[in-house]
């Protein structure tokens, strides 16, 4: 690619794409021998003193599809987890869980409309099936959605792992200030398995001051989230602080968007 000027970015022409890393800022193009990309994505960057070189840079970056996201970005503890999807989530007729997939099947849907923002969660005990339809429903709005936007999938105790090794190495990718920042900017975001990271700790079920930072952070940032978690309203009332509450719980109620497992068993017993 030869090299391309900052002065030619008078020249650029709006594309139909959007930017993984600012979902509602579309991409731009010079000429018909360049990538699409970001123009604030270049701001930045050269705002941070690096030299009009780093363009060069940010173009050849975008070859890189938004489908690509979900798979090479997403933060799993289970690897299972990437065979999952609504197909070969197995239900009986009339039961809760049957219910539970037509609903998160719908709701994956309004998801297809970027100007769709309400968050989800989706509760019950261990075991019922609720990160299948999380990333079953992630799955389906990264394949259909048009134009392409990045969706990630994260567990929240693999993410705090991640973060809290970084304060030993410093070139590590998973700081804080990156992770907030980059799975506040992503179209659709799943955080699996809220309120686990505290039920580790004895003496307290309260979530650390840090893990609420850390939650906080990402979901001031988003109005589109799938969340699931083992525990009730009342239960998370007692972990988290309510200004933390009433991020998880943007657009929930107005849109219908809780998916909750009262009756369904844990599947992962029923072994013998």
């Amino acid at each position: 690619m030869e090299d391309l000027s900052f002065n030619l970015l008078n020249q650029a022409e709006s594309t139909d794409e959007y930017c993984k890393i600012h979902p509602n800022q579309k991409l731009v193009r010079v000429g018909n021998k360049h990538e699409p990309f970001c123009t604030l994505c270049v701001k930045e960057q050269r705002e941070r003193n690096l030299n009009d070189l780093v363009l060069k840079g940010v173009l050849s970056n975008y070859h890189r599809g938004f489908r690509d996201v979900f798979r090479k970005d997403s933060i799993v503890d289970d690897e299972d987890l990437w065979q999952a999807s609504f197909d070969n989530y197995e239900v009986n007729d009339g039961t809760e869980a049957e219910t539970n997939l037509k609903k998160a099947r719908q709701i994956a849907g309004k998801y297809l409309n970027r100007d769709y923002e309400a968050n989800t969660i989706i509760t019950g005990s261990p075991g019922v099936g609720k990160s299948h339809l999380a990333i079953s429903m992630l799955k389906g709005v990264n394949d259909h959605i048009k134009p392409n936007a990045s969706c990630l999938f994260v567990s929240i105790n693999e993410l705090m792992r991640l973060i809290k090794d970084s304060f030993n190495h410093s070139d590590s990718q998973f700081t804080e200030s990156r992770m907030v920042n980059f799975l506040g900017q992503v179209n659709l975001l799943v955080l699996d398995d809220l309120g686990s990271e505290a039920s580790f700790k004895r003496e307290t079920r309260e979530a650390s001051e840090y893990v609420q930072q850390v939650l906080f952070g990402v979901l001031n940032k988003r109005n589109r989230t799938i969340i699931t978690t083992n525990l009730n309203s009342d239960e998370l009332s007692k972990i988290y602080n309510p200004k933390l509450l009433s991020r998880m719980y943007k657009g929930v109620m107005k849109n219908d968007g809780i998916i909750k497992f009262k009756e369904t068993q844990d599947k992962r017993m029923a072994i013998f």
